[in-house]
């Protein structure tokens, strides 16, 4: 008894990237990941140079 295969093998199965692709995504996220960094500590640093005001949690005794 035979199993039923489908005629559209391409459509079964998973699509994968090659190792071309792979890199170029990997690289992407980096740089995207990087560039995101850099937009925190960019607005961090400015907000803290505005706040002349800061709140210490802890008191220096």
């Amino acid at each position: 008894m035979k199993t039923y295969r489908p005629r559209n093998h391409v459509a079964s199965r998973a699509y994968r990237m090659d190792l071309r692709q792979q890199s170029r995504c990997s690289l992407a996220l980096i740089m995207l990941m990087g560039l995101a960094t850099l937009s925190v500590l960019a607005t961090t640093k400015t907000l803290s140079a505005r706040d002349t005001n800061t709140v210490h949690v802890y008191s220096v005794r």
